[in-house]
């Protein structure tokens, strides 16, 4: 919920220093290339877009059951512990704002948890009062995150997918018994989830910019398992890679292996069966948007006739990625990932996106929701450059120091991330081009309010204890000034004091 960059004291010293290019400044731009590549997976692919989007959405639509609870005079902290004491007493769940609340929670946290990693699989199945199956998690991680953006730009689902018909083919899944959508389903998970991926992707491309920045010192791959680089979480998802592929690492950084992989990891997190295309294939709603379950399939499909793709991949080019990304789509049986961005351009023909993009050029956004006028501006821009530049984007680190223009640095620019930590310990706006200060902090300060908010409902509805505004993250040594604001927005709300949610030990069972 932080949305935020944060650096090591001395990786921000580097790139604040007036010294045009050393070593060291080399060194912590790469650091600063890894993170913005995380933000991209956030605001930009398909998936973390969804992902990212969920829990503040979740929040917002709790805001009308939370008031409900206060005028039932439920006034306590956690409400998943409340819930369960509850039940506990009373052997049923009867609260009908509640049994909303937990159940939204507990499906988007298993939803999230099974993207992380499949292998969470084993213990979520254990929770028999809230967990049905991936299938409804997911459909509710998906209409949870596309809801909310109906609302705020689309609410005739003009051109959002329209989530409202998709309950009758889901319940019929269920109905069936189809595999991962009805209770007592059997789960073929992948070996890896989308944090391996995540961290796959910005490491490699990391260490291509190194590899191509410090060419002299002929850097091979071994240097970045000595040096303590690739390790762990950091080199899951190219083993598993390789292993399918059975190959070997590799000895040089130049070798296509590493352009493919790459090229997985960017199919892999951008599925688009459901978002931003409406549904295509219910009964594989899982299998074709998993990012872990898609990667194992696109590995597999290329092993079948490696040598081809590796000779592709000896050129990380436009046609390269296009050419590519349409052939591995279709292998595993989904629409191709690059060709629907097309269908998200069409978007902007709607007055709503006109209106919103004009926000984004202004870099002022309406009041109403508007961190996600913000998000979906930004993935809207990203899109626009993405289509145009597959390449880039998939391959940052080989291309920003292998550039023959001013164009890839420019397109780093544009889409770096929003919010960066300082050496004071706060949140700051990142500089933009062609925005002035009083409105950087303006876009800037409305959107922590409203995070503000959402993190104190996901903390009321599933974090014990009472209330701690420690905001120290935002405002440093200015956070018990911001604390009575805190209060009075809480108040304003929901009509009560937040010193009025009592912990959960203060309850009546």
């Amino acid at each position: 919920m932080q949305f935020v960059i944060r650096l090591r004291d001395d990786i921000r010293s580097q790139l604040n220093s007036k010294v045009e290019i050393t070593p060291e400044k080399l060194q912590a731009f790469s650091t600063y290339l890894h993170e913005n590549i995380h933000w991209w997976q956030h605001i930009g692919s398909n998936f973390g877009f969804l992902l990212s989007t969920s829990y503040p959405a979740n929040a917002i639509s709790s805001f009308g059951h939370l008031k409900k609870l206060v005028e039932k005079e439920i006034k306590y902290k956690s409400l998943l512990k409340y819930d369960e004491e509850y039940y506990k007493k009373n052997g049923k769940s009867d609260i009908p704002e509640l049994n909303i609340l937990t159940n939204n929670f507990y499906d988007l946290e298993y939803a999230k948890l099974f993207s992380l990693d499949n292998k969470n699989i084993h213990q979520i199945i254990k929770d028999k009062r809230f967990f049905l199956n991936v299938g409804h998690s997911y459909m509710i991680l998906w209409t949870n995150s596309i809801f909310i953006y109906s609302q705020t730009l689309d609410q005739d689902f003009d051109f959002l997918p329209k989530m409202n018909d998709w309950i009758p083919n889901f319940e019929k899944l269920k109905q069936e018994k189809v595999n991962g959508f009805h209770t007592e389903s059997d789960y073929a998970i992948s070996s890896l989830g989308i944090k391996a991926i995540y961290e796959g992707q910005a490491i490699f491309n990391q260490i291509l910019y190194l590899k191509n920045v410090f060419k002299e010192n002929k850097i091979i791959f071994k240097d970045f398992i000595e040096n303590g680089m690739l390790y762990g979480i950091y080199i899951e998802a190219f083993d598993i890679f390789l292993k399918i592929l059975e190959e070997e690492r590799p000895f040089f950084l130049e070798d296509p292996l590493i352009g493919l992989f790459l090229l997985v990891c960017d199919i892999s997190i951008n599925p688009n069966n459901g978002f931003p295309l409406d549904i295509y294939d219910y009964k594989n709603f899982i299998n074709k948007n998993d990012p872990g379950i898609r990667f194992i399939g696109i590995a597999k499909a290329i092993n079948k006739n490696k040598d081809y793709y590796l000779t592709k991949c000896t050129d990380l080019s436009k046609q390269t990625y296009i050419d590519l990304s349409k052939l591995l789509n279709k292998k595993i049986g989904c629409k191709c990932s690059y060709s629907s961005i097309k269908d998200v351009l069409n978007w902007k023909e709607n007055e709503s996106i006109i209106k919103l993009l004009e926000e984004e050029s202004n870099y002022l956004y309406e009041n109403v929701n508007m961190p996600f006028r913000l998000f979906f501006s930004k993935y809207l821009r990203f899109q626009e450059d993405k289509y145009e530049n597959p390449h880039y984007f998939c391959w940052i680190g080989h291309h920003i120091p292998n550039a023959k223009s001013n164009e890839v640095i420019q397109l780093f620019e544009k889409h770096k991330a929003l919010f960066i930590d300082s050496e004071d310990g706060e949140i700051k706006p990142v500089i933009q081009k062609n925005v002035d200060k009083e409105t950087l902090y303006k876009t800037f300060n409305n959107f922590y309010q409203h995070t503000i908010l959402y993190e104190l409902i996901l903390k009321w509805i599933s974090e014990d204890g009472d209330f701690k505004l420690d905001y120290k993250w935002l405002f440093n040594k200015r956070n018990d000034e911001n604390a009575p604001i805190i209060r009075e927005t809480f108040k304003y709300h929901f009509g009560v004091d937040i010193d009025e949610i009592k912990s959960i030990k203060n309850t009546p069972f």
